[in-house]
């Protein structure tokens, strides 16, 4: 049985991107500001990390190797039906792209570390 969703008022975050300068940034960001971050480039390591421990938010890359964003997105929805509105993408692309669901927001890169914190509040506060 899945410890998917915690409920703790620290958000507990996993962070999946595949640019080791983005999930470095961010992950020191998040702690920062008091949060529980796990960071990975690996959506299948990810996964692995969700299906073993409870979590609050999961940022994901949009374009990665392996799996990119929306098929993790798609594979965290199929486990935990409920995570919809636990999902932040995050892409390098200017305009949103065609592959995300349109209920998920998309943060753009580059982001500021007020858009980021900004971002994951708006996220949490949904939830």
């Amino acid at each position: 049985m899945s410890r998917a969703i915690s409920s703790s008022t620290t958000a507990h975050i996993v962070v999946v991107d595949d640019d080791d300068y983005v999930r470095e940034v961010t992950e020191m960001v998040l702690a920062g500001a008091g949060h529980s971050v796990r960071a990975t480039a690996n959506g299948l390591e990810a996964l692995r990390w969700l299906e073993e421990e409870p979590w609050d938010l999961l940022i994901l890359d949009l374009q990665m190797p392996e799996i990119d964003g929306p098929a993790l997105y798609r594979e965290v929805l199929a486990r935990w039906p409920r995570a919809a509105s636990h999902v932040l993408f995050v892409s390098g692309m200017t305009e949103r792209p065609p592959d995300p669901p349109l209920d998920v927001p998309v943060l753009v890169k580059p982001f500021s570390l007020e858009e980021l914190l900004a971002a994951v509040a708006r996220v949490r506060a949904t939830i």
